[in-house]
C-alpha cells in the first residue's frame, strides 16, 4: 500500500490515538505495457500524498494529495495540538503545509 519511487518518505506517529501513524510521499508508479503499476519501479516525483494509518502500520486506508505536480523529499512532525507539518520538495523550492487529520480524512 505504501508506494515507493525511490524518493524519501516521512512518517510519523499521531497522538490522537494508539497506533495512529501518518505518512508521506510520492504516491507515482510507472506502469506496465497492461497500465498496472508497477512497484519498485522508480516513478516520477510527483503526486505527493498524505495517508494514515489506525493500525500501527499494517493498513493505509486513507490517502490524500497533497501536491499533485512535481515535489518529491518529504518529512512530517506533530505539534502539540495535533497539526501535522508536511515539509516536501515541491518543484524547485521547499514548502511546508499545516494539515490537520480532518483534511486527511476528507472532511
Amino acid at each position: 500500500e505504501l508506494w515507493e519511487p525511490i524518493c524519501m518518505a516521512g512518517v510519523t506517529s499521531h497522538p490522537a490515538a494508539p497506533g495512529m501513524l501518518v505518512f508521506s510521499n510520492p504516491h507515482t508508479l510507472p506502469v506496465d505495457a497492461q497500465g498496472n503499476p508497477k512497484p519498485g519501479g522508480g516513478g516520477k516525483r510527483q503526486n505527493l500524498t498524505v495517508k494514515l494509518s489506525r493500525d500501527d502500520g499494517k493498513t493505509w486506508p486513507v490517502s490524500r494529495v497533497l501536491e499533485p505536480g512535481p515535489s518529491a523529499y518529504s518529512d512530517l512532525a506533530v505539534l502539540a495540538d495535533g497539526t501535522v507539518l508536511c515539509f516536501f520538495e515541491a518543484g524547485s523550492g521547499i514548502d511546508c503545509a499545516r494539515i490537520n487529520l480532518d483534511w486527511i480524512e476528507g472532511k
